[in-house]
């Protein structure tokens, strides 16, 4: 490739596997032809190196890095070497859409006030199997609103402009081994730089038990924990330590890890969160009382169905009252609620049809969906 091409593909490697071909398969087999294919192989032991060099395709670029990194430092590099004006992430082991490259260029060229640009996504399981669909806002209010508890973006779909990136935060922040990517766009959101998604679904991203999110739970959240308190900080001027921070990513995350008290605590602290955004990220007070109503459904429902898996429907069903009486009337509470009086099995039945339902909607609303698939 003579002259700089305008895309460059990052994939940091570290023993890919059975899942390292495939996923190249769909890099290389784009709409959108005309990019690099840097990869970053982070001296695998396994044969990932014999994988990539399988391929023989002259846009494929290889870096192996002196010793092993990390995903976080090994990600950096790929910027730093990057010769594109417009980076695409995509892990290992999961797919990209045939259109993806094209569609995200197509944007980003059209939206230049835009860093950062993800999707909506997939989720398959270890053997390939698509188990439901994540759809990520589109709305610069849901987005911006979304730091206070969670990344808003999948780092496995986004496209960057690397030197805007490059000149805002340096990159990736080595600190965070995890959830590098939720702290980079946090790091953006903080100088006021607006990230966005496109509401198709381009990306299958792969999650499996063995994931480093699964096997370090604790110091993943621990890193959620650092973001969510600077995040706090910077949209409402609310000084919480880092135990408040925790427990507000426990709220959302896993809500039955939580003593009664502390489940009340963190609901109360992010109501407040709510109350005293700063005036440039307030986007009205009918917009945030539904925000609020819409955010605080999950970690009642999951606390709901965890009592009710745990034998006690009553408290299944105290809770979701509570949350109607607070917040109003939603489907899923209420359908919770119902289901409660039929026991566990019939609620986890339910609420399993409830999600394929939904990844059945996703992949009739959403064109490019099916494409690959």
């Amino acid at each position: 490739m003579s002259t700089a091409p305008l895309v460059t593909v990052l994939m940091p490697v570290y023993n890919g596997g059975k899942y390292l071909r495939p996923a190249m398969e769909t890099i290389l087999g784009q709409t959108y032809r005309d990019f690099e294919f840097l990869i970053i192989n982070d001296c695998s032991t396994d044969d990932s190196l014999e994988t990539i060099r399988s391929f023989g395709d002259p846009r494929i670029r290889v870096h192996t890095n002196e010793q092993n990194m990390g995903q976080t430092k090994s990600l950096n590099v790929g910027l730093r070497l990057a010769r594109g004006k417009y980076v695409v992430v995509n892990d290992a082991d999961d797919y990209s859409l045939p259109r993806r490259i094209e569609a995200q260029l197509d944007f980003m060229v059209r939206n230049p006030g835009y860093p950062v640009v993800g999707t909506s996504c997939y989720i398959m399981d270890s053997q390939g199997r698509i188990q439901r669909t994540f759809l990520r806002p589109t709305d610069p209010r849901e987005i911006a609103l979304q730091f206070l508890s969670d990344t808003p973006m999948t780092h496995g779909s986004v496209i960057m402009d690397r030197e805007a990136v490059l000149s805002a935060a340096g990159g990736y922040n080595e600190e965070f081994r995890i959830i590098q990517d939720y702290e980079l766009w946090s790091t953006l959101m903080r100088k006021g730089i607006r990230v966005m998604n496109l509401p198709d679904i381009l990306v299958v991203i792969r999650t499996f038990a063995d994931s480093i999110s699964f096997r370090e739970r604790d110091a993943q959240t621990i890193e959620n924990g650092k973001t969510i308190r600077a995040n706090v900080e910077a949209m409402t001027g609310i000084a919480i330590t880092l135990e408040e921070a925790v427990r507000q990513r426990h709220f959302f995350a896993a809500p039955e890890r939580l003593a009664p008290d502390e489940f009340d605590r963190a609901e109360q602290l992010f109501v407040r969160e709510y109350e005293e955004l700063r005036p440039g990220l307030h986007p009205g007070t009918s917009y945030l009382r539904e925000d609020l109503a819409s955010r605080l459904v999950k970690p009642y429902v999951k606390l709901a169905i965890a009592r009710s898996q745990d034998g006690n429907p009553r408290e299944a069903r105290r809770l979701t009252m509570r949350y109607m009486r607070r917040y109003g009337r939603k489907k899923l509470p209420l359908l919770v609620w119902a289901l409660s009086f039929l026991g566990a099995p019939a609620l986890g039945g339910a609420i399993r049809f409830y999600e394929r339902r939904q990844t059945a909607a996703a992949r009739k609303s959403y064109p490019l969906a099916a494409q690959g698939m």
